[in-house]
């Protein structure tokens, strides 16, 4: 906890030394696609998105909206509780610094023993160092959410707090060694991954108003925006140190960040300084938003191309169900781009579609496929590391061709885990014996069908003399992990 506090610490200090970072109306007056904004928190289809007072503002239900100021860029924040939903990030911060103060001491421990060699020992030290330094390039780099400003009580509310949940699956450094890939290596990946685009659109080299969903680190994006010169790109992604990076780079703003090789080659290869840049700085019509990918904030039609890169086997709904969501925000006519592979992961495995089943799926969706093709690229492979692998990539062009229904908004967890009162399906009895927690396992052995979140907490809290509130808080929370990892 110590280490923690002097962490966030030096964060206020790098936050106080960047003070001169207020939002504009050179920052904010060319957002485009301010217009295509939907609100999540309400949902009214009269609802506008206007920049009031510093921050995004729903005209109907008035909720607030923050602007990240990174470099030249303001990023809007659009979640359905953006404050609760920038308490979650911060939680993701501090289980990253936790975890890294950890493995510094693990280090730090390591130093003392007088078995190592000079080698080893020159390991270590560098090792040690570098994680320490780490720390202060992923603060850098977070300076424009300014979570030190966020306030923790407002998660008290356990409703509010699953309602804002951020996938359990996306840690604040999921996906770090793409941003080395995207803007450090220079290994032509990223250049193969263009190439299977380029395949793909054939004749058709006029792509409007671009749409990445899943943007990450952002380096596909640019790649497509520099050859095609489209009316403007917007990068969209959930986790704000994959998108702080892209906007960076993109903005040829140089940074460091330490990278830590999964095999490394040899003693020289266990850390590199890397220095991340786009190979060339653009500032106009690229733009970049955090939001949910899942339920893409945006009215009908307000888009030319929409692109998703390694996204379609890793969303946790049913691909059945989001194709029309990408359909929505398409004008008829428009294009959507996909590249990566198809290897979906759900234990439902009705839901882990063939690619023959991808294509019906667009067709019954309101596509007309034009375009699919396969090809073998390189994927994740640090020059510094003996690791990595060859991935067979699925990519396709799709024209939309007419509107579909799109279904209820999509989401995390179900009513049950939201509405204590409602009965808790059978189905989620079993497996009991896998649990890894005694408590775990009585929360599963009590659910018959019939009983509800409210009444599997009381019974707990007579088990445990706790408070009968504290009780199904804990009974929601194991709950509603339990059903995010099934």
């Amino acid at each position: 906890m110590h280490s923690t506090v002097n962490n966030l610490f030096l964060y206020n200090q790098l936050n106080d030394s960047q003070a001169s970072n207020s939002i504009d109306s050179e920052n904010t007056q060319t957002l485009p696609f301010l217009d295509s904004l939907a609100c999540p928190a309400c949902n009214h289809s009269k609802a506008s998105i206007t920049i009031q007072a510093e921050k995004l503002r729903c005209t109907q239900c008035e909720t607030e909206f923050p602007l990240c100021i990174c470099g030249e860029q303001a990023i809007p924040w659009i979640f359905e509780q953006p404050n609760l939903n920038l308490l979650e990030w911060k939680a993701r911060l501090n289980g990253f610094l936790h975890i890294n103060q950890l493995e510094q001491q693990r280090l730090k421990d390591a130093q003392k023993d007088k078995r190592l060699s000079k080698t080893g020992l020159k390991r270590i030290n560098k090792l040690f160092n570098a994680k320490k330094q780490q720390v202060e390039q992923v603060l850098e780099l977070l300076l424009p959410l300014n979570l030190v400003d966020q306030d923790s009580e407002q998660l008290n509310n356990s409703i509010n707090e699953l309602l804002s949940k951020v996938p359990k699956v996306q840690g604040l450094d999921s996906y770090y060694n793409n941003i080395f890939r995207d803007w450090a290596w220079d290994n032509g990946e990223n250049q193969q991954l263009l190439d299977a685009i380029d395949n793909v659109l054939e004749d058709l080299k006029q792509l409007g108003k671009i749409l990445t969903i899943g943007a990450g680190a952002g380096r596909l994006s640019y790649d497509i925006h520099q050859k095609y010169s489209p009316s403007y790109s917007v990068l969209l992604d959930i986790n704000p140190l994959l998108l702080f990076s892209a906007c960076q780079a993109i903005q040829g703003n140089e940074f460091t960040l330490n990278e830590f090789p999964i095999a490394p080659l040899n003693k020289d290869s266990f850390i590199a300084e890397q220095i991340c840049c786009a190979p060339e700085g653009v500032q106009q019509n690229i733009y970049y938003m955090f939001a949910d990918g899942m339920n893409p904030p945006f009215k009908a039609k307000s888009f030319d191309t929409i692109v998703t890169p390694w996204l379609l086997d890793i969303i946790p709904q049913n691909l059945k169900d989001y194709i029309p969501r990408i359909n929505a925000c398409l004008a008829i006519g428009g294009s959507w781009l996909n590249t990566g592979s198809l290897a979906f992961f759900h234990k439902n495995q009705a839901w882990c579609y063939s690619e023959e089943e991808v294509i019906e799926l667009l067709e019954k969706s309101g596509f007309e496929i034009l375009s699919v093709k396969r090809c073998t690229i390189q994927y994740m492979h640090s020059p510094l590391s003996a690791h990595g692998r060859m991935e067979n990539v699925f990519t396709f062009h799709a024209k939309k061709i007419k509107d579909v229904v799109v279904p209820r908004k999509y989401e995390y967890l179900p009513d049950w885990i939201k509405i204590p009162s409602k009965a808790i399906p059978k189905q989620y009895e079993q497996e009991i014996d896998s649990s890894k927690h005694l408590l775990q396992a009585q929360v599963l052995g009590a659910i018959d069908g019939v009983r509800s979140i409210e009444q599997i907490g009381e019974l707990v809290a007579k088990q445990y003399n706790l408070q009968t509130d504290e009780a199904t808080h804990a009974v929601r929370r194991i709950l509603a992990d339990y059903c995010e990892e099934n």
